[in-house]
Parts: structure tokens; C-alpha cells; sequence
């Protein structure tokens, strides 16, 4: 395992002296669309629906959820949309001579309505499969086999409303977006092995201080906390078969070392506590073995 663990790291250093890869997320996003039509929304609307932060591209009404057997999920707010609907308006109009005639004019009537995002909508399975939203990012048996290792592990629930995966330690829960919203599924375990090491730094596992102090977000103990994660996150990605994401782990690392002026050693401080995580995971550790 150790043998693993420097692999990963030398791979890691690699690329950061390689130069900085811009990182992305690695789940899906596109113009917003009409999920029932399947029209796209224009001009306005996409900077509009653009002011939410939702994973899918897809929104419909109130109405269409109703009609396609859904219903909205309570506390949802729904959000504005725009169109402009041409009408005619004829003028009678009459000259010198008392003759009338008519003259049309195009006129434009600003409507409105609201829409939900399907993120936002319990919808029957076969509606989505029929509209193609159903991914078929399969579930990976080594990758989970892994997350069936951690002994005493925090909630993992799915929470397609928030932006980023994240781990909330006062209640020891994990929020990831469903696996079909990712781009692939090595990018869906990569996240979600990035949260489980962070769940590792709580007081009744490792105690790590990135995790169980007030840690304000920017800060040194805030960027240190985050190299741990994803540095961990590369082991289990490693050991689970998950390869093709170093490179943007890599990147993600880079960013947070410029936040600690690029001070490599800190990788190497990061790599351990990173390793104790991974071991603790895999339970391979002493759950005793606490952060010093």
C-alpha cells in the first residue's frame, strides 16, 4: 500500500511541476432547455435561469410537471422566464379626400411565466429514460467496494439542489449530486472519495484540525485541509482503478498551493495525513490514530 501512496504522489508532483491545467468541474451543464419541448431558451432567459447554480438544463412549468405524473419538491422556488408574443394592430386611417384606408402595425407583448428545474421535480423514472435525462454512468464495483471499507462512515445522501459535493461535519453527513449528473463515473467517485477523506478529519476518527477547528474559508488551514482531500482522494482513485482524473486533481491541487505560496513541502505534510485518511478508510488504521 505505502508503495501506492508514493506512486500517486510522485504522479502528483509531476504534474504540478508541469505547469498548472485550468481545473473544471466534472459534472454536466449546457443552455437551458424546455424539458417537455425540448426548445432552448433565448436571449434573456439564459442569463435569467443562468443566476442558478442547478446541474441540469432542463426546466418545465408547474403544469407540465403536473402532467407528466411529477410533483415539485416542497420549498422549491421556481424561476422566471420571458417572451416577447407579436401581435397585429390595424389603424384606420383617412386622407384628404374622406377615403379610408388601413394600415397594419407589428406590435410586441412582453409575457411572462415560471418554471421549475427538473432538479427540482420528483419525476417518474420512465419519463426521464424517455427523454434520454437518465445517464448511464454505471456504478463501479471496486470504487464502491471501497466506500463499503469505511468503518463507521458518515451519511451519504443525494442532493441534486446543491452546486459542489460537500461534507458537513456538525452533521456528519456527505451531499453529492446523483452520479448521473457527473460526466462519467470515475468523475463521481473522484468526488465523492475527495469528501470521504475530508469526513475522516472528524473528531471521532482522525481529529484532524483542517476538520474539528472553526477553519474560515481562504485560509491556510482551509487551503491544507483541501490538499488533503484531493490528495486522498488520487490514492483512492488509484486503488480503485480510477486513473484518467490526475490530471484535474492535479490542477485543483495546484490551485490550492498558490493560496499557501506554492510551498511543495506542504504536499509532502499533505501526502501523510492524506495516507492516514486513506488507511482509515480501507480500515487499515487504528481508529486511535488521532491528528497531532
Amino acid at each position: 500500500m505505502q508503495f501506492i501512496y508514493q506512486k500517486v504522489t510522485d504522479m502528483i508532483i509531476e504534474k504540478l511541476q508541469s505547469g498548472i491545467i485550468p481545473w473544471k468541474k466534472t459534472w454536466t451543464t449546457a443552455y437551458p432547455k424546455n424539458f417537455v419541448s425540448g426548445l432552448e431558451y433565448k436571449g434573456i432567459n439564459i442569463l435569467l435561469l443562468g443566476l442558478h447554480d442547478f446541474e441540469s438544463n432542463y426546466w418545465l412549468t408547474f403544469k407540465q410537471c403536473k402532467d407528466l405524473g411529477g410533483s415539485i419538491i416542497k420549498d422549491s422556488h421556481s424561476s422566471l422566464v420571458v417572451f416577447w408574443k407579436p401581435y397585429v394592430n390595424i389603424a384606420r386611417i383617412t386622407d384628404k379626400e374622406n377615403e379610408e384606408t388601413s394600415e397594419a402595425n407589428i406590435n410586441f407583448l412582453l409575457r411572462y411565466y415560471y418554471v421549475f428545474n427538473i432538479a427540482q421535480c420528483n419525476l417518474p423514472e420512465n419519463v426521464l429514460q424517455k427523454h434520454n435525462i437518465m445517464s448511464t454512468n454505471p456504478k463501479l464495483l471496486q470504487a464502491e467496494q471501497i466506500i463499503q471499507k469505511y468503518p463507521n462512515p458518515p451519511e451519504i445522501v443525494t442532493n441534486n439542489l446543491i452546486p459542489n459535493p460537500r461534507y458537513l461535519p456538525r452533521l456528519d453527513k456527505i451531499e453529492i449530486q446523483s452520479i448521473t449528473n457527473f460526466h462519467t463515473s470515475d468523475d463521481y467517485y473522484a468526488s465523492l472519495y475527495h469528501e470521504l477523506v475530508h469526513s475522516t478529519g472528524a473528531k471521532h476518527r482522525l481529529a484532524r484540525r483542517g476538520i474539528i477547528d472553526t477553519i474560515q474559508f481562504g485560509s491556510e488551514n482551509y487551503s491544507k485541509e483541501e490538499l488533503v482531500a484531493e490528495i486522498g482522494a488520487s490514492y483512492l482513485c488509484n486503488i480503485s482503478g480510477i486513473q484518467k482524473t490526475i490530471d484535474n486533481q492535479s490542477a485543483y491541487i495546484q490551485n490550492w498551493l498558490q493560496a499557501l505560496n506554492n510551498d511543495n513541502h506542504l504536499i509532502l505534510i499533505a501526502a501523510s495525513q492524506a495516507q492516514k485518511a486513506c488507511d482509515y478508510i480501507l480500515n487499515i488504521s487504528s481508529p486511535n490514530s488521532k491528528e497531532e
